[in-house]
This record gives C-alpha cells, structure tokens and sequence, in this order.
C-alpha cells in the first residue's frame, strides 16, 4: 500500500460515508484518494499524476487496478451519489421553486494515436466544425435553486460497436430518454432544456408524459403553419417587421421577439419565439420553442437561460477536473474514472452551496488551498525531525 504523505481532506471523507456505499474500504480509499487528486492536482490529470499528489508510491498501477480490476459497480455509485445529491438539495431548497433538468451531450476528444482505447469513433463537433476522434456522451445536469448538480451520463456508441447485439443499441435521443426517465424532481415543477439538436417531438412528447414542459433551440427549417400555411421558421422569420416584435430583456441582454403559438410538425400546439438581437433585425435570429404555452416570452427566455449551466460544468469537467484526460484504455477503466470525476463534481457543488461560495472554481481553489497549508505543516515537521531537503522532496514525491 502507498504510504499518505498528506492528510485526507475530512470533508471529503464524510461525503463518501454519507453515500452508505457497500464497498470494502480499500475501495472507498480509493474513491477518496482519487476525489481528492483530481481536485488539488493541476495540469494533466492521468492516474499517475492523482494519485502522486496524495502517495509517495509513484507507480500508477494501484489506481489503475481500482478502475479496471477492483470489483465495484460505477453505475450503482453514480446512483447512490445522485440519490444524496437531490435528497440534499430537496432539504434546502422550497417546493414551489422551478427545477430545470438539462439534457445535452458533448466529446471527450482525444489524439488519433489513442487506437487501442476501446469504443472511439468520428463524432462531430459544433464547436470544430469536424469531426473529432472522440467518446460522445450524453448527459444530465440538474438546476433548481442555487443547486447546480451533475446527474447521469451515457456514453453513446455506434451500432456497429455491438456487433451481433444491436438489440443493445440506443440512439443519443433514445438516451436523452432514458436520463429523463431516470430523474425524479425535488420541487412541484420542472422544465426540460435542450438544444437544437434534442427537440424533436418525439422527445417533447416524452417529457410531457413524464410531466416536463420542454424549452429549447430548434433549427431554422423546422416547419411551422402560421394562418395554415406551412412554411419553415426561417422563411416565416423574412416577413417579420420590428413593429410585430416586442423589446424583452433577459439578464443583460435585450432581444427583439417575435411570439408564434400554434401548430409544428409532431406537436398540435406550442410556442416558438423568434429573436433577434439588433434593432433593426438584421442580424440572424434564434430560434426558441416552448411546450408550454402559457409562459410569456420573457419567462421563456430566462428559463432557458439555465440550459448555460451544463455548458459550464462541461468547461469544469474538462478544463478543472480531467474528465477527457485519461490514459486507461478499457471501457469499464474509462466508465469509472467519468464516474469519479462525477462524483468530485457533486462534492465540489454540494461544498459550494452550503458554504456559500460562489463559483466551482472558487471551491476548487478553497480545496487546492488548504493542500497547501498540508503542504507546509509536512514541511516543517520533516524539518523538525531533521530530515534535508532532497528527503523532504523524494518524500513529497515533487521530483525523482
């Protein structure tokens, strides 16, 4: 067993035992190591680098052997971690606020000499304008009060990855459903946001069932009967004139709107908002529907607006805590360090609201922080027993 060099954060420690989960714990040992790493360790995150931060034992094969070997069920934890987060956050927050469950998807890309890792594919992507040699996954996210929880992700493979087993195969709409099913709200009501990509009726019709208004982006072809007359967003947007729009402001942006309620392809009533941000409408406007129709055009933007929140926890996935920088090459490897990542992000956020703080970001560096301070209290006790400073450094394992 690696020898800790640095004491384990107690809080994080209680959030683990919080989860009740009915692991050994060396497996939960694991979990917190590995939660903590991804945390303090700045830069690259591989397994080596989360586990150095912690252990004076360099060699990354005790985490490796926890993501692909150990015998723990990384659905049955993202589970348990979802169920405290929202029984949390049902204790804290008033029933009649609005929930919003976010669904979206996005690419955890990697370099195309990354062959041997299983399942990795051409996705495009939006934001490249290509495709990207990369894992698709979708995902949930989970706003409601001053609660911004990760919920669940699936990865999304090509049919062909089953071979003989299509039966297995799901679509990245048919996953988006199955997170939908998997939620259950804490507050009276909830709307479902999405993107352009996810409002087909079949998914707005789903959320229906399930009691969820949906609002989101649609394409500028989708089809519209405007006097019964069929015709595509885009060209009913043409005849529009600024005396038929009415000045909504949203935050700190103010946005020409255009309210059309009625007919669209697969759904016999809804709204669609279309918006422009210049005066004169000469720029390219948006395209925002809503299933609920008794919503007026300003709430249906805010509402939306939230949908910005699964973007931003993409930006701390990737940028903070590593989600796409793993060098393990089995899927159950990769489908456990995603779950971990996960669970450090619910940590972060639960930590967050309860001690006030602003950003992820800044909770990060609260964390990050007090490492430091363990930091120095090591240093000047290894200086007290009269160790030098190379000991001091091979002991804090900072270089070879």
């Amino acid at each position: 067993m690696p020898e800790i060099i640095i004491k384990q954060n107690q809080n994080i420690s209680n959030y683990i035992n919080m989860l009740q989960l009915p692991y050994s714990s060396s497996i939960q040992n694991h979990m917190l190591n590995m939660v903590s790493g991804i945390i303090i360790a700045e830069g690259n995150k591989n397994v080596s680098t989360i586990y150095r931060k912690l252990n004076c034992n360099r060699d990354r094969s005790t985490g490796s052997r926890f993501l692909g070997e150990y015998k723990w069920n990384h659905e049955y934890v993202d589970h348990k971690r979802i169920s405290h987060s929202l029984h949390t956050a049902k204790k804290n927050v008033n029933q009649d606020d609005v929930g919003f469950l976010i669904v979206d998807d996005s690419l955890s890309k990697k370099d195309k000499s990354t062959k041997k890792i299983e399942g990795l594919d051409y996705h495009h992507s939006h934001s490249d304008g290509k495709t990207m040699w990369s894992y698709c996954i979708v995902s949930s996210h989970y706003k409601v009060s001053e609660y911004s929880l990760p919920l669940n992700f699936k990865l999304y493979l090509r049919k062909q990855f089953f071979g003989k087993n299509k039966r297995h195969f799901k679509n990245k709409h048919e996953l988006a459903m199955q997170l939908v099913d998997e939620f259950t709200p804490v507050t009276n009501t909830t709307y479902l946001l999405v993107d352009a990509w996810y409002t087909s009726g079949k998914l707005m019709l789903h959320g229906l069932k399930r009691g969820y208004h949906t609002i989101g982006r649609i394409k500028s072809n989708r089809v519209i009967y405007p006097f019964g007359i069929k015709t595509s967003v885009k060209d009913f947007s043409t005849h529009i004139r600024k005396n038929e729009t009415c000045l909504d402001t949203v935050g700190d942006n103010k946005y020409y709107v255009h309210r059309y309620e009625g007919k669209i392809n697969d759904l016999e009533n809804a709204v669609i908002l279309i918006c422009w941000s210049k005066a004169d409408l000469s720029d390219k406007p948006a395209f925002v529907v809503s299933t609920d129709v008794s919503l007026d055009s300003s709430k249906i933007l805010e509402y939306y607006q939230n949908r910005w929140d699964i973007e931003v926890s993409y930006r701390y996935h990737n940028n903070s805590l590593g989600f796409d920088e793993y060098q393990v090459e089995s899927l159950t490897s990769i489908k456990r360090f995603w779950s971990m990542v996960f669970m450090t992000y619910t940590f972060l956020e639960l930590f967050r609201v309860a001690n006030k703080l602003k950003t992820i970001g800044d909770t990060i560096g609260h964390f990050r922080q007090q490492y430091m301070v363990e930091i120095a209290k090591l240093a000047y006790s290894c200086a007290a027993e009269g160790l030098s400073l190379d000991s001091m450094i091979s002991k804090l394992g900072i270089a070879d």
